[in-house]
């Protein structure tokens, strides 16, 4: 049977100045250059910063409205929207993707909760429902992270995330691995800068060997324990390295 004329198989458009021009206006929101209430100058001042027509700009406001970021308002201009309240999920994906800068405080410290709520769990159930083909990828991973040659803040960073990817998808739950994938593109750099800092590479090498150890015995109080302890160190010394900042609080006993 011929597939042409399928129409899956229909020439592939180039990407449209609207599309381009949604994409920076949501990472300026995201980066925190515009708040909530704040108005953005008119489409005519936009269309001269970003180098498009005024039509275009208008169009790509709309969607943008459809979506919850801002509020077309008649005579008075376009007002930047508060997205926890009246965001989409559209917002939301764009949350997840966003590559084209650093997230703002608010949304970092809100990736961070996140993984913490969820990867928590996941290191539980892994050890409740883990199978034998599950345990032979984990033991893989630490086999990786053994290797004496020296390796590249880039491949370490890969090793991690197909780590915790391994860990999710023996969860059992086919809706963590997916959210952990979500992640994948804001992670990529944090991760490389992470383990730029040779200091923090065998703790976290040894945090994972914990959480496979209480996974393979079954322990799922232990790998959930193993897990918070691993993102509680995770998140200090990112803060550290990409902040500037030291915690002061005292380490658990």
């Amino acid at each position: 049977m011929s597939i042409l004329g399928d129409e899956n198989f229909s020439p592939i458009l180039p990407r449209s100045l609207k599309d381009e021009f949604i994409e920076r206006f949501e990472a300026l929101i995201l980066s925190g250059k515009f708040r909530p209430g704040d108005r953005v100058p008119s489409e005519r001042d936009l269309g001269v910063l970003f180098g498009i027509s005024r039509p275009v700009v208008h169009e790509g406001l709309r969607t943008l409205e459809s979506r919850g970021l801002v509020t077309i308002e008649s005579r008075k201009g376009v007002r930047v929207n508060d997205y926890r309240r009246e965001g989409s999920i559209e917002m939301l994906l764009s949350i997840l993707n966003f590559a084209g800068g650093r997230l703002s405080p608010s949304l970092f410290n809100g990736v961070l909760e996140m993984r913490l709520l969820f990867e928590v769990e996941t290191a539980g159930l892994a050890a409740r429902r883990r199978s034998q083909e599950n345990l032979a990828e984990l033991r893989a991973s630490l086999a990786c992270e053994s290797l004496q040659r020296p390796l590249s803040a880039r491949i370490i960073a890969d090793i991690d995330f197909g780590f915790h990817i391994s860990i999710a998808i023996a969860s059992g739950n086919e809706i963590y691995p997916l959210l952990m994938n979500s992640f994948r593109r804001i992670y990529q750099d944090i991760l490389e800068a992470f383990y730029a800092d040779e200091s923090v590479i065998q703790p976290v090498f040894a945090f994972h060997g914990r959480i496979v150890a209480a996974i393979e015995q079954c322990d799922e109080a232990g790998a959930r324990a193993a897990m918070l302890e691993l993102l509680s160190f995770s998140e200090t010394n990112l803060r550290r390295i990409l902040f500037g900042k030291v915690d002061t609080k005292p380490a658990p006993a």
